[in-house]
């Protein structure tokens, strides 16, 4: 079990575990007053959960493919305040519709379609989108679903980010904000936090970078992100 201030939570029926990736993308992602969130790839429910705590007017949907992961995600809404703001989906994004439009996506997809593909279903499903939600449909149906000027944010390999910056400038989404995720100061970002928004935007994007580890343990500015969740 994971402790943060506010909530904990479980993630043992769940491929992913919770990580630094869910963590930062929780932590960075930003979203307006108010209006409809969805959580792709939800998993545990941790994203959903980090953002319905910093914005209290906003309503989430956690969508999780995986029924086990999606039975904990639920149990881990409703032992928290944010219960009555996060419903939980077992379902498949490509398939869903909405009676109107979306205000924001997030999603920490599954990636790593360079590499092979793990032999067990549930972990492939949760790594490979390839496997599950293939990024050119993932972002069609994000264009598709989200409002004019509404949100996408996600957490990506630095390696996938051409690729699905690409697609999002196919369908319409416009790149806003870059944050480059580096382990270290002395090694290359390894992720990348992405907000794109739908329709033309005039504005440059933009671009930092975030150093996860200094001196042997978090950086300040990792530390300042996340101060709102870890104890």
């Amino acid at each position: 079990m994971f402790r943060f201030k506010q909530f904990s939570i479980h993630d043992e029926a769940c491929a992913m575990k919770v990580g630094t990736d869910g963590v930062l993308l929780g932590a960075w992602a930003d979203l307006p007053n108010r209006g409809v969130c969805w959580d792709v790839g939800a998993g545990c429910g941790l994203i959903s959960l980090m953002l319905a705590q910093r914005f209290e007017k906003m309503h989430f949907t956690a969508i999780e493919i995986d029924a086990p992961a999606a039975v904990q995600a639920k149990e881990n809404v409703e032992n928290t305040p944010f219960s009555d703001r996060i419903t939980v989906l077992n379902a498949d994004f490509l398939d869903l519709t909405f009676a109107a439009s979306i205000t924001a996506i997030v999603s920490n997809p599954p990636f790593f379609q360079e590499t092979l593909h793990s032999p067990h279903r549930q972990r492939a499903q949760a790594r490979h989108h390839a496997a599950a939600l293939p990024f050119p449909h993932f972002v069609e149906r994000a264009a598709e679903l989200l409002e004019e000027k509404g949100t996408l944010q996600v957490i990506l390999p630095k390696s996938e980010q051409t690729l699905f910056h690409d697609l999002c400038n196919q369908v319409g989404l416009t790149l806003v904000r870059q944050t480059d995720v580096r382990t270290v100061a002395y090694k290359p970002p390894k992720r990348v936090l992405l907000q794109f928004l739908k329709g033309k935007v005039e504005e440059t994007p933009k671009r930092d970078e975030l150093i996860l580890m200094q001196d042997g343990g978090r950086s300040p500015a990792y530390q300042q992100l996340c101060e709102a969740y870890y104890l």
